[in-house]
């Protein structure tokens, strides 16, 4: 229950794409609400609202551009940003709680290191999934991101024999990169399935990424799983994987002077591998019992919202859940729709408060053609920094179009300007 005379509680569980999209949405709706306000400087103070976002890491993480970042080190430098240059983040309303999750309860968030629980009168989950380190990034700090990113940096160009476990697009995106920017490596893919990319996906676009890393040079070995695995040297364990069960990514995958054996029989020796098995959701941490025994909140496609972001159920229309934490990113995760569906919720947030109890008219998050298990419109594959294959419509465009589509940065540039780093946001921006 709501205390009397004070303010709104909204919490927001988890930074990213997701959750600093709400928040920027709430900042619009419930702080920058002044008719005089331009972006020029921070939002007047209101009393009545109080938004708490708790996130393990001290800034934004351009997921993205990871594969990249592994294998360029100058572009790796730029993809963790500090929360403190975020100037509207300093909002005399907004606290950010440096902290793990351990638990969400219908009323309050509990965390790992305090005895203190963040209880909220709405909540926004946005902790998306979990893929082991380096991909998930362990780090909880910019310097110990650096100080991570400098190992690895290190151990690749030692490598002379790189295998990537996995053609997910993650494991697809990496050994392209890595093979663009180190062409005189050997590096291999493998894959359980005949072709890579799985997913409602066209046959056409998985054979047209297969031709791409050819040209670039990797060796791919597809219809063969992993079933033995031994490295000789492990040098990534984490002194804080006490935390693992929680946090998958705390736990790194890669492995050095390793031998592979398949199912197939076939031996791998590699200097280097990186396992890119796909995610693991968060459903240990969320504690919220579902009207119906038919109808859980989380199953293994995430959490079931409806088209406002809202949980699906009627005991918690104060819980919204967004990005790829929530069912609706069951199939494909992308980054542009966990902003989108952030913005969504922080705005319905807004829109609750101010109707004080009566109905209102929310906003709704539009459905991506394909998300009911036919053909997704639209996926992109960024392989190496001068190809890409983009399935669109109905077809595979065309190798010479596509490239011209590419972002150098890999919207890096895009995702800071919406952060509104080192500035003030406005609607239009």
């Amino acid at each position: 229950m709501h205390p009397v005379n004070s303010p709104i509680r909204i919490a927001i569980a988890g930074g990213n794409y997701g959750g600093i999209g709400a928040l920027k949405s709430l900042y619009l709706n419930l702080l920058a609400t002044n008719p005089d306000y331009d972006g020029s400087k921070q939002a007047p103070p209101n009393p009545n609202v109080k938004i708490t976002l708790i996130d393990r890491r001290d800034g934004f993480v351009h997921y993205l551009g990871m594969t990249r970042g592994l294998s360029q080190p100058d572009y790796a430098r730029k993809l963790w940003v500090p929360y403190t240059e975020m100037p509207w983040l300093q909002h005399p309303s907004i606290t950010i709680k440096k902290d793990i999750i351990s638990r969400i309860t219908p009323t309050h968030v509990e965390l790992v290191n305090s005895s203190e629980h963040v209880e909220f009168d709405y909540l926004v989950v946005a902790m998306g999934q979990s893929r082991n380190a380096p991909i998930g990034v362990a780090a909880s700090t910019r310097s110990e991101y650096l100080q991570a990113m400098e190992k690895y940096f290190s151990v690749i160009s030692d490598a002379q024999t790189i295998a990537v476990v996995g053609a997910g697009a993650v494991g697809t995106e990496l050994a392209a990169d890595l093979k663009t920017d180190y062409p005189d490596k050997e590096v291999i893919l493998i894959h359980s399935r005949e072709l890579p990319i799985p997913g409602p996906f066209m046959d056409e676009f998985r054979h047209e990424a297969v031709r791409v890393l050819h040209k670039l040079g990797v060796k791919t070995m597809f219809g063969q799983r992993v079933v033995d695995e031994s490295a000789a040297q492990e040098d990534f364990s984490l002194e804080h994987v006490k935390h693992a069960n929680i946090l998958p990514e705390l736990i790194d995958s890669v492995k050095r002077n390793a031998t592979l054996v398949t199912s197939t029989g076939a031996k791998v020796h590699a200097d280097l591998v990186f396992n890119c098995l796909g995610t693991k959701n968060k459903s240990p941490l969320i504690h919220l019992p579902s009207s119906s025994s038919d109808a859980p909140i989380f199953s293994s496609s995430g959490i079931r919202i409806n088209s406002h972001m809202q949980i699906d159920d009627s005991k918690y229309p104060h819980i919204f859940a967004v990005g790829d934490i929530s069912n609706r990113a069951a199939v494909a995760k992308y980054a542009g729709t966990a902003v989108k569906s952030g913005n969504v919720a922080g705005s319905n947030i807004a829109k609750l408060i101010r109707a004080k109890g009566e109905r209102v008219e929310l906003d709704n998050m539009g459905k991506r053609r394909g998300g009911g298990g036919g053909v997704y419109s639209t996926m992109k594959l960024v392989l190496g920094e001068h190809n890409m294959v983009i399935q669109s419509g109905d077809g595979v465009i065309p190798p010479e179009m596509a490239a011209k589509m590419s972002s150098p940065d890999i919207k890096l540039s895009k995702a800071l300007k919406y952060m509104a780093v080192g500035k003030f946001p406005t609607q239009d921006r």
